[in-house]
């Protein structure tokens, strides 16, 4: 072959792989997120959990109110969940995109004097929340729930 008959094989050959090269980076940078936010997540759900475990015995009796609720311990879990999902008290916009105060339960176990936080949250890529079949089928669903659940003592 000829230096003329190969003129514009590069161009054609990058125009073939260019789709799937950008798969590839785009999802690797979703997945990246991804790690990202969970990590940001369980952070989030840990340093509420201290903060509570603090806050939830208010009284003299050194023992986890039954039941535990914001009459019980000075307004805790509304604080806590504050404190979680915005960052502060009285905050009004959320640290990760689509957590929602809804997201957050809180219990107390009288018994062993523990607080439980769990939140769920559903994560959305950037890249919306389905991928089309090409016509080969249904639809992906790309959007799955991260489930965060943290436990510690009260008072300590």
């Amino acid at each position: 072959m000829g230096l003329r008959q190969q003129t514009g094989v590069a161009a054609v050959e990058f125009t073939i792989l260019l789709p799937v090269l950008l798969l590839l980076v785009f999802a690797t940078a979703e997945l990246g997120r991804a790690l990202y936010q969970y990590s940001h997540l369980t952070r989030m759900v840990r340093d509420a959990g201290r903060y509570l475990s603090t806050k939830a015995i208010s009284n003299t009796t050194e023992n986890l109110p039954n039941p535990l609720n914001d009459a019980s311990c000075g307004n805790c879990i509304s604080n806590t969940i504050d404190l979680l999902v915005y960052g502060k008290v009285g905050g009004t916009i959320p640290l990760l995109y689509g957590l929602d105060a809804s997201d957050v339960t809180i219990i107390g176990d009288s018994v062993t004097d523990r607080v439980i936080i769990t939140v769920d949250y559903d994560w959305l890529p950037l890249f919306g929340e389905q991928i089309s079949g090409f016509g080969l089928g249904d639809s992906t669903d790309l959007s799955f729930n991260f489930h965060v659940s943290y436990a510690m003592r009260a008072g300590l």
